[in-house]
């Protein structure tokens, strides 16, 4: 393996491709995750028509939905801002020739860190959603008796 000495840009842009991937890919999961809070906080809205008893347990639900979005939100992007920060300790490592080994890898082990907690959050909303909806159908079923 060569020494640190030894690199040159075009190293360095080889070995920053991967983080910058995952900061795309972060981005889309983000999307998606936005997306899916604004939709809570829609239907939050929405609900000032209904029964008093089916909007207070939906309120409950989207108000607990809407936390582990914000959660999975800020997780993914504390994950894109570890992946950015190692792109930037890469090429100082090449450029100032220094070892920075354990800081790569650092961030990179917090950049995935991060992307789980936040798929963690992701899929107990996705959960949640569920339990929105029933109470919806028991909401209606109620209203129609």
């Amino acid at each position: 393996m060569p020494s640190v000495q030894s690199y040159t840009v075009f190293d360095a842009l080889q070995m920053a491709i991967s983080p910058v991937i995952m900061i795309s890919a972060y981005g889309m999961l983000m999307l998606s995750m936005t997306n899916r809070l604004g939709r809570a906080i829609d239907r939050a809205r929405m609900l000032a028509g209904e029964s008093v008893a089916t909007r207070q347990i939906q309120i409950e639900i989207l108000s607990k939905r809407a936390r582990r979005i914000r959660a999975a939100i800020l997780a993914i992007s504390l994950a894109m801002f570890f992946a950015a920060v190692l792109v930037l300790v890469l090429f100082l490592s090449i450029f100032m020739h220094v070892d920075l080994k354990l800081a790569v890898s650092s961030l990179f082990v917090a950049s995935l860190l991060c992307l789980i907690i936040s798929l963690v959050c992701l899929i107990a909303d996705v959960l949640g959603s569920l339990k929105a909806m029933d109470a919806e159908l028991r909401g209606e079923n109620l209203d129609s008796q």
